[in-house]
């Protein structure tokens, strides 16, 4: 069994201790409110088998929840037990796993997105909406998604949405990006958030580390040297710096970005976490909103942060769909952007299932039905009888259909100035 501890460095509101009974009840005193807080309980945990997962049964007032924790693992864990009321009501059943008697809790006053617009950054067309479309639905009215890369690469001619409707694969891969681009300006539609705000850049796949390093340098596309961000930007609402002379160059996605906080002047902005998302474009993402905030002057009040890739860790969140879930896997407990709030946004089962509509919508999130998986579901269902809806075949439908959306968040002025000197950026 491996032992490794879950570190973060969390500033909680309040912490308060408890006393986790044999049999689920939570022995607490808590000095402060419980609602519009975020609450995880901080706990021993040690799973009691090699491969399946640990899962935690919560039960508040007859409503029921789960949250799946690591097989063959133990150490500390952060079980999530927000928006549950009064937690002396609250118990808890251990299956395939058990917990040490002394546990802390930990509440976070949650962030105040109501008090002006939401900004989503996301690095490829489906990362907001795996990241956060609970949240941006439930914001709708006051939510701008800016996507920065079509999405474009494709590795095999084999690999197109539509079998046989292109010949060869730098054209495979031009249509994919189109293809992307629109899915990107057009599933938030589902979730109310106008066209008007919906923009996708259209720089290219894993391109964006080096645009970011060396702001001036062009880079080209790798299968079409002549292509340029412009046919993925079509759908724009409004003209962008980037529109004059396009080109796959840092400096004119560091405009786009700068013209955006300008027009938008955002109060919360939701980026990749620069730290725990290893993902080139991702930590990218991150450094260009960084430089833009420097280059515009507009510090937004709050940044959330997500991971959508974590390092060497697979199928997290953890558990079937509709689970609960908290924050990643981390073991650190300092941090350059300096210490982490977490929030919780809850996701009702109607919501969850939106998700997966949106989600569905996303061609990247196609996936091919081969054997191996089907053997997987049906072993998972007849044999292991695990509880998988398997909405979809890609496994983000598995992992990212949760009832929580979750971010460490920091202040604008913290993120700025945590991301650029970790970086040793200068760019202005």
């Amino acid at each position: 069994m491996t032992t490794q501890d879950h570190r973060y460095p969390l500033a909680p509101s309040w912490v308060s201790p408890v006393k986790l009974s044999p049999d689920g009840r939570l022995d607490v005193v808590t000095p402060g409110e419980l609602t519009h807080h975020t609450l995880l309980l901080e706990f021993d945990y040690e799973a009691t088998h090699k491969r399946r997962q640990g899962c935690l049964r919560i039960d508040a007032d007859g409503v029921g929840s789960e949250q799946y924790f690591e097989a063959n693992q133990r150490g500390r864990r952060f079980l999530n037990l927000t928006g549950l009321g009064e937690l002396d009501r609250v118990r808890l059943q251990a299956i395939d796993c058990r917990w040490q008697e002394q546990a802390r809790l930990l509440a976070f006053a949650n962030p105040a997105l109501a008090d002006g617009p939401v900004l989503i950054l996301s690095p490829h067309p489906d990362d907001a909406e795996l990241a956060a479309f609970g949240l941006y639905s439930d914001h709708a009215e006051r939510s701008w998604i800016v996507t920065l890369s079509a999405g474009e690469k494709l590795g095999r001619l084999d690999r197109q949405y539509i079998p046989g409707l292109d010949a060869d694969l730098p054209s495979a891969s031009a249509r994919k990006g189109v293809i992307r681009a629109w899915n990107s300006v057009t599933t938030p539609l589902l979730a109310g958030v106008s066209a008007a705000r919906l923009y996708c850049l259209g720089y290219f796949n894993d391109s964006l580390a080096r645009l970011v390093a060396d702001p001036e340098a062009r880079v080209a596309h790798g299968q079409l040297p002549a292509l340029t961000p412009a046919p993925f930007r079509r759908w724009n609402p409004r003209p962008l710096p980037g529109d004059e002379q396009p080109g796959n160059q840092g400096a004119l996605l560091l405009a786009d970005l700068a013209a955006l906080l300008t027009h938008i002047r955002p109060s919360t902005v939701l980026v990749t976490h620069p730290e725990v998302d290893p993902h080139g474009d991702h930590v990218a993402t991150a450094r260009a909103l960084a430089l833009a905030i420097r280059r515009s002057g507009q510090v937004p009040a709050r940044v959330l942060l997500y991971a959508n890739h974590l390092r060497r860790v697979h199928d997290f969140p953890y558990g079937p769909e509709h689970a609960g879930t908290t924050l990643p896997p981390w073991q650190q407990e300092t941090s350059p952007l300096g210490p982490w709030r977490c929030y919780s946004h809850p996701l009702s089962l109607a919501r969850q299932k939106e998700k997966v509509v949106a989600m569905e919508t996303m061609h990247d999130l196609h996936a091919k039905d081969r054997l191996e998986k089907r053997f997987k579901r049906w072993w998972g269902r007849t044999v292991r009888r695990d509880g998988y809806h398997h909405y979809g075949l890609h496994s983000y439908f598995q992992t990212h259909i949760k009832a929580h959306e979750v971010f460490s968040w920091v202040a604008g002025e913290d993120f700025v100035r945590g991301v650029l000197q970790d970086a040793g950026t200068e760019q202005a």
